[in-house]
């Protein structure tokens, strides 16, 4: 499941006097969920990296899981930024497929081509929103041993508006990987 980003806050230097490097917060994506943050039921997840330990909280209402894994026991990070082309596309297509059998009709009445052309118009902007609002990225660390990756999965947030981009998820990397090399040299 991949959360919305509520707050991003990467460095080189400490952001915090418990002297993390990383502290990434989302919260569930939808507007449910949002209005549920503002009464303070707010199922999150929150990521902190330090000097020596990569720390994961979850929350949600059956309560906490937290999880502290130490730089040293890391064996790799993984990262991806995933663009929807696929599904926009698909999307439009669908669109563009009801215009044109909607279209097929415009001999009987002008209004199966206004029909038609709304059916287009609207599939283009769904399309568009879900290319644009839906790109999410991972961030994950891979504990010695082996077992199930720790770590994160976030899209933008339209009504934070914390915007989540390629570079930002590889700066999130590079001062992770930083820190680990550091721990283990």
């Amino acid at each position: 499941m991949a959360y919305v980003v509520k707050s991003w806050k990467v460095s080189n230097d400490p952001i915090d006097e418990q002297g993390n490097y990383v502290e990434i917060i989302g919260r569930r994506a939808g507007l449910i969920a949002w209005l549920s943050s503002l009464v303070g039921i707010d199922p999150t997840v929150r990521v902190l990296v330090g000097s020596k330990w990569f720390e994961h909280n979850e929350t949600s209402l059956a309560g906490p899981r937290i999880r502290l894994i130490p730089l040293r026991k890391i064996s790799s990070v993984f990262s991806s930024y995933y663009r929807p082309w696929r599904e926009a596309l698909a999307i439009f297509a669908v669109a563009f497929g009801g215009g044109i059998q909607l279209g097929r009709f415009s001999s009987l009445s002008d209004w199966f081509t206004a029909m038609a052309l709304v059916v287009v118009l609207v599939g283009a902007v769904i399309a568009l929103a879900v290319y644009f609002l839906n790109r999410p990225f991972t961030l994950y660390v891979f504990e010695v041993g082996g077992g199930k990756p720790t770590g994160i999965r976030f899209k933008r947030s339209v009504i934070e508006n914390v915007e989540v981009n390629h570079e930002k998820v590889q700066n999130a990397f590079q001062v992770i990987k930083t820190l680990i090399e550091a721990e283990n040299t």
